[in-house]
């Protein structure tokens, strides 16, 4: 995972990535005012608004991979 994505299993951040990494943040992340992505390591995060995620991440898009359960 290191050596593809550019950090260890427990640290990957949507930042930050090797070059042919493409990123995709999911939609169920859209009900957050701010989000706390991991930075680098399985000990660090950081404190983003989702305008400023998509923008450090340099994000291909928005997909939807999350299923809400029902009644959510």
């Amino acid at each position: 995972m290191e050596a593809y994505v550019g950090h260890a299993s427990g640290g990957v951040c949507p930042f930050g990535v090797n070059e042919d990494v493409a990123v995709y943040l999911d939609e169920s992340l859209r009900k957050f005012d701010t989000v706390y992505p991991a930075a680098g390591n399985g000990h660090t995060a950081v404190k983003l608004t989702l305008q400023e995620l998509e923008a450090a991440a340099g994000a291909e898009g928005w997909v939807d991979v999350c299923k809400e359960s029902e009644g959510e």
